[in-house]
């Protein structure tokens, strides 16, 4: 059901840093000057097949932040032109009764405007996906985690710069120490765990508890690189949170985040999956194709969590998103805190932050993270300078959310999009080849049309930059700021430019 988006006072989105070419606000002047921790000075110091870290499309060196500015207002999207027909339109594969499907929210400023399941949740008994429908969010798990090791260090049990063995001394004595904050940003150089048991021929299937894989880390004498001078994804710094939390606070990650997090968010339908007995209400069951069709996946009979293993279901989930926008959690300066890019020892910037990664769509900056493992397939992406949030969690393996997530963001934000493009619609010719191309803006999408009537869409990849097709588009401007020409890019024809009529 769609429903009217309430508007709060909320943030200014500032882009911090571009490539390590700083641009300063007078507000961010003031943030850093009064706080060293936001400006990096508390960090003195493969990716699983089963296991995706894929959140939206990534720009490389952009970090953003959302601050918040007293009095100032979010921009407001206009999705007006939205109905629920829409949405059944772009999920139309899995509306029918006899499919694994997915279920999908729409947050727009704390609220859940949108929230709908679309196919099965259990194919044995025929149960529908709803929104109260509990999924495993694999991956986009992280963050909770994650949130529970920033929690530690406010109360001041845990300090992150310090060596890991003082709190998990099981792990070997690495020639260069790593610490919290690293396994927090994956830049401690951790071989991957789920990797690591693969070439033990541990499979899927086999019950591998907590102590099993410490043991495997622990056998480890060698790491990627040394902690803190590269950023490489791995899941072992995320399992490595639940036995850090346990070894701290004597409480298990499950209880530590429902005392901090859930309990006083009020998502009461999330927890962490510790127990392979637990009895779990509106538990949906993933599955892969099979050549009979789609055969069940998961088995629920691992008990490590961390790197993922939260079950949640999108109704509590939008009020994780709103929480970004008006704090519950015990975890003080909430979205601050949670966005915090890293850094590496060189000051090199890297886009993940706190089990959330920044990127950009459409030249939009967002914040989120994707999950993937054992037939569960989710995508989470929240657009900060509109305070808007997309959840998308699905049960078949070969299912994309992070491509359904786009196109309701395509949807719900079109008028965001038509305003972020534009500028780049226009006539452009080249005289030598005695040929134009027109620059179409249609429902915020660019279209390059030439002049037979054939037109192809426009893929923004970054900055002015597009791919259109086989061609590789770069807009440039002149000294204010306005687009002036294109060049065009293709195999075998170099660089041509086009100027604007």
């Amino acid at each position: 059901m769609v429903i009217a988006c309430r508007m709060y006072l909320t943030t200014l989105d500032i882009i911090i840093i571009k490539h390590m070419n700083i641009w300063f606000s007078p507000l961010l002047i003031l943030v850093l000057s009064i706080n060293p921790v936001f400006a990096g000075g508390a960090h003195a110091g493969g990716i699983h097949a089963g296991d995706d870290a894929a959140g939206d499309s990534e720009a490389p060196g952009i970090l953003y932040e959302t601050i918040r500015s007293p009095g100032t207002e979010p921009h407001k999207p206009d999705y007006s032109h939205v109905s629920e027909t829409d949405m059944d339109s772009i999920f139309f594969a899995f509306n029918r009764p006899d499919t694994t499907g997915c279920a999908v929210g729409v947050v727009c400023n704390g609220e859940l405007i949108f929230s709908k399941g679309y196919g099965v949740a259990n194919l044995d008994y025929g149960i529908p996906i709803r929104p109260d429908s509990r999924f495993m969010i694999a991956s986009i798990s992280k963050q909770f985690a994650a949130a529970a090791l920033m929690m530690m260090a406010q109360e001041g049990v845990l300090d992150l710069d310090e060596n890991l063995r003082t709190y998990i001394p099981e792990l070997p004595e690495f020639e260069k120490p790593i610490t919290a904050r690293q396994i927090i940003h994956h830049t401690s150089g951790l071989r991957d765990i789920f990797n690591l048991l693969s070439l033990a021929d541990i499979g899927l299937d086999n019950t591998t508890t907590n102590e099993d894989a410490l043991v495997m880390l622990s056998r480890q004498q060698r790491l990627n690189f040394d902690p803190g001078s590269e950023h490489l994804y791995s899941n072992s710094g995320y399992f490595l949170m639940s036995v850090l939390v346990k070894n701290v606070t004597g409480m298990s990650l499950r209880d530590y985040t429902h005392k901090h997090f859930f309990e006083p968010i009020g998502m009461t339908a999330t927890h962490w999956h510790d127990d392979t007995e637990i009895i779990v209400p509106n538990r949906v069951i993933s599955y892969r194709p099979t050549s009979r069709g789609p055969g069940q996946f998961y088995r629920g009979n691992m008990e490590r969590i961390g790197a993922r293993g939260l079950f949640t279901t999108i109704e509590d989930f939008a009020k994780w998103d709103a929480n970004f926008i008006e704090n519950h959690s015990h975890l003080e300066d909430f979205t601050r805190t949670m966005t915090r890019p890293g850094f590496t020892h060189s000051r090199d910037s890297i886009n993940y932050a706190t089990g959330l990664r920044h990127g950009k769509y459409k030249a939009l900056p967002t914040v989120g993270h994707g999950g993937s493992y054992m037939g569960f397939r989710t995508h989470y992406m929240r657009f900060p300078k509109y305070q808007m949030g997309f959840i998308v969690f699905c049960n078949q393996s070969d299912i994309s959310p992070a491509t359904y997530s786009r196109q309701v963001a395509d949807l719900y934000l079109r008028e965001a999009f038509s305003d972020q493009f534009r500028e780049y619609a226009a006539d452009y010719r080249n005289e030598p080849l005695d040929v134009s191309f027109s620059v179409i803006l249609e429902d915020g999408d660019l279209y390059l049309k030439r002049p037979d009537g054939d037109q192809q869409r426009m893929l923004w990849t970054d900055s002015d930059r597009f791919r259109a097709g086989r061609w590789n588009l770069r807009f440039q401007r002149d000294d204010n700021g306005g687009i002036t020409r294109f060049t065009m890019e293709a195999p075998r024809t170099g660089t041509i430019t086009f100027h604007k009529k």
